[in-house]
């Protein structure tokens, strides 16, 4: 399939009725994902079969099998992933994907009680209460390899480098061993989960604020480059806090999976850790860049460490 006919596919989709392109002009530069696959913009003119005249901004990922086999599955399920068009399911290597430009979310618009807080929640439980206990064969499962999977090795790498500049270890150095001690119980309440088995499911593990979009005014989710199967509240510390999250468990609860508020704040606090491990990795980098690059993720680096040591 050729760009022009992925993009009237996907026009046609978005629009709830045949289009045909007029004419597709790339954009120079868009911002690039953080997983590393190149992404392409374009402003395309179509008419549709009514004989109205458009513009839409699209996008072409050049995205993993992963991904692409993740986002069909997602878009089967009416969950909330924006419209796309998936030409290759098969090919190992990264290939085209077409989809609509979503908007970011806007600022401080979130908080207990938000029409965005509970659409982020509604989006999010859809995904999860779809796929519970009902894996895709080819879906990777996290437990395979909890710190490679949740990219949990980086901190420690990271960590052990910058302790051989001397500014970092009289900083820092005392929290070494509370960071080893915060990672072994968060892998151990992972364990715990995947033997209890009755939350597991489809995961995006990279909920980052850019990753939670919007498409015509409801919450989606993108960048799926590192889904994994496992237990669902690892996908909750990036989106929801303490105060937030019960809108995500009464939303699942709505989808039949009902789990004591109790036992579910006793989990989420468990997991919650694993935002700051996962990202300390990336700010301790910061850190050994030096100049302007330290100072502008100083503020990162304590972030990342509070919650890696004491959660949401």
């Amino acid at each position: 399939m050729n760009a022009e006919r992925a993009f009237a596919e996907l026009l046609s989709q978005m629009h709830r009725e045949q289009c045909a392109v007029i004419d597709a002009r790339p954009e120079p530069d868009g911002p690039q994902g953080y997983s590393g696959s190149q992404v392409s913009y374009y402003q395309v003119r179509s008419r549709g079969a009514g004989g109205q005249a458009r513009q839409d901004r699209l996008v072409v990922k050049q995205a993993s099998l992963l991904e692409r086999r993740l986002v069909h599955h997602l878009l089967l399920q009416s969950c909330a992933v924006p419209p796309a068009v998936i030409p290759d399911l098969a090919a190992s290597e990264r290939a085209p994907m077409y989809m609509p430009f979503t908007d970011a979310r806007p600022p401080h618009a979130e908080g207990n009680g938000s029409p965005l807080t509970a659409s982020i929640a509604e989006g999010l439980a859809g995904i999860h209460a779809a796929n519970i206990g009902q894996p895709p064969e080819w879906l990777p499962r996290a437990s395979e390899d909890f710190p490679g999977r949740l990219w949990l090795k980086a901190w420690h790498e990271q960590w052990e480098a910058n302790l051989a500049q001397p500014d970092f270890a009289a900083e820092f150095e005392r929290y070494t061993a509370q960071l080893e001690a915060a990672d072994e119980r968060l892998l151990r309440a992972l364990v715990a989960l995947v033997e209890e088995a009755t939350c597991l499911t489809v995961l995006n593990v990279d909920l980052i604020p850019d990753h939670i979009r919007l498409w015509r005014g409801r919450a989606c989710f993108i960048d799926w480059e590192q889904s994994s199967y496992g237990p669902l509240y690892l996908d909750l510390p990036n989106a929801f806090n303490v105060e937030t999250v019960l809108t995500y468990r009464d939303a699942l609860a709505r989808r039949g999976h009902r789990i004591p508020e109790v036992d579910f704040l006793e989990r989420f606090h468990a997991i919650s850790p694993y935002m700051g491990l996962r990202y300390l990795g990336f700010a301790l980098w910061q850190w050994a860049q030096g100049g302007a690059e330290r100072e502008r993720g100083r503020w990162f680096l304590y972030y990342t460490l509070h919650l890696a040591l004491h959660g949401r």
